[in-house]
């Protein structure tokens, strides 16, 4: 419950900065009130395969477990041309090795991504940085790149750093 309620925290903390860097409007009134936007969810499940580099730490050989992972995010808009977004997510993995470790949690993210249109108009840049409870806990980044495959679907491929693993990911979002 403690893990929970850090990672509602965390998610919370994320998402106030980006929820109030809106643009005022002309109408003193409308510019104080904050809303939610049904249109801005979005939803994503993916595959992802996640490594220990063992031997760099204690001399062993690297292990490798394989996962899925679902998430949901809220799309904030455009600012100096990056979109900015705040996902939430559940991350499940096998076990590294026969020890049964594995790297199982929850994790909130704040993304951001810049479009290139100077290599496809449907091709984005994308990074990220989050915290991850109960599986690698800690401070996470990544980076990679999603394409737009219909107006409302992207899928996405990355590399996320964690604590202890690396994590490679093929996901795929559905927005509202």
């Amino acid at each position: 419950m403690k893990k929970i309620l850090s990672a509602a925290i965390l998610g919370l903390a994320i998402s106030q900065p980006m929820a109030f860097a809106q643009e005022p409007s002309a109408n003193t009134q409308e510019s104080n009130v904050v809303s939610f936007d049904i249109s801005k969810l979005y939803l994503g499940a993916g595959f992802n395969h996640n490594r220990i580099d063992s031997s760099s730490m204690f001399g062993g050989s690297d292990l490798d477990a394989n996962g899925f992972q679902l998430f949901a995010g809220y799309e904030y808009g455009n600012r100096s041309g990056f979109d900015l977004a705040t996902e939430f997510g559940l991350i499940q993995t096998d076990n590294f090795g026969s020890g049964g470790d594995d790297a199982d949690g929850i994790w909130a993210a704040g993304v951001i991504t810049k479009g290139l249109p100077e290599i496809n108009s449907k091709l984005a840049g994308l990074l990220r940085i989050g915290y991850d409870i109960n599986g690698d806990d800690g401070l996470f980044m990544g980076f990679g790149a999603q394409y737009r495959i219909h107006p409302q679907s992207v899928v996405r491929l990355e590399y996320v750093n964690k604590d202890l693993t690396q994590s490679y990911q093929l996901n795929a979002v559905y927005e509202f």
